[in-house]
């Protein structure tokens, strides 16, 4: 299995694209909906302008249809790397060669690149989009019209999106759930979009936009379509964590519901919320986050 699934290469002047998928090695929609899309435009009629390239992120994972193998890939870009378990772990390598792939994409394009990091979740969700609060990149953002999370920083370190965002316009793209086949779809749509909205694709239809935007809109949206981070609730070790059953991204919470339970007893909403990415596997650390709506 090799690190790079495709590049397409247009006329100078335009955006470099950089799709990064199977950061988590349980998470194949993503690659496979990267396959596709690239392969069909290298046959279709469209004009490109600038640069797309299409990663694999954990190659190990993936091969083994595992989230890691010692440490989870998409939290260990700002670690310590003297840090002798760090030293140890297979992510370290794997982190090491995909950041040099994406450092030497980027060579003097680091104004107008898109990283792109697509991904699923354990619990059904419809797709969304995890991204820095930028203002320079919010018109491309919201061009998509599916909920955006922001309010990253703090909250959840050593992430390749938080790594990125310090060089570009970089964003997290959840199409659905790990074994759906919806997700390869979502995810299709997302990366056309992104190539739309962009400006590598120039010549897109208003009839293929619209086409593309309805295989991505889901009616269950939430009233509000911009939300901040407010609490991450971390996996201790040994806490025996177990999400109750049936949330789903976005729902509401309340004050005093029960959430989740561990060894020592129930784990309760502290505050009316809306509740976001809940755990429903084995590995993982992050139990679930707390979210509003901004203003």
């Amino acid at each position: 299995m090799e690190r790079k699934i495709d590049e397409i290469i247009g006329e100078e002047g335009g955006p470099l694209l950089l799709y990064v998928a199977g950061i988590h090695g349980n998470e194949y929609p993503g690659t496979k909906a990267l396959e596709q899309v690239f392969s069909e435009l290298r046959h279709s009629a469209f004009a490109f302008k600038g640069k797309a390239i299409a990663l694999r992120g954990n190659l190990e994972a993936l091969k083994q249809g595992k989230r890691f193998i010692d440490l989870d890939l998409n939290r260990i870009w700002k670690r310590n790397m003297e840090d002798p378990d760090f030293q140890k772990s297979h992510e370290m390598n794997e982190m090491l060669r995909l950041k040099g792939e994406i450092e030497a994409s980027l060579g003097s394009n680091r104004d107008a690149a898109f990283l792109l990091d697509l991904h699923t979740t354990s619990a059904p969700t419809i797709p969304f989009i995890v991204t820095r609060q930028n203002q320079k990149y919010s018109e491309f953002i919201e061009s998509f019209k599916v909920p955006y999370v922001t309010g990253l920083d703090g909250l959840l370190e050593g992430t390749m999106l938080d790594w990125f965002s310090d060089k570009g316009c970089g964003l997290a793209f959840e199409a659905g759930q790990h074994e759906s086949a919806t997700s390869v779809l979502k995810h299709r749509a997302f990366i056309l979009l992104s190539m739309i909205h962009s400006g590598f694709i120039t010549n897109a239809t208003d009839v293929f936009i619209q086409s593309v935007e309805e295989l991505l809109d889901e009616e269950l949206k939430p009233v509000h379509s911009h939300f901040i981070l407010d609490e991450r609730y971390e996996i201790q070790a040994e806490e025996q964590f177990k999400m109750e059953p049936g949330f789903t991204n976005f729902q509401k919470v309340y004050k005093g519901e029960i959430l989740a339970r561990n060894k020592f007893g129930l784990i309760q909403a502290a505050k009316d919320a809306n509740i976001f990415m809940p755990l429903y596997q084995e590995e993982g650390d992050d139990g679930f986050f707390i979210i509003k709506p901004k203003n």
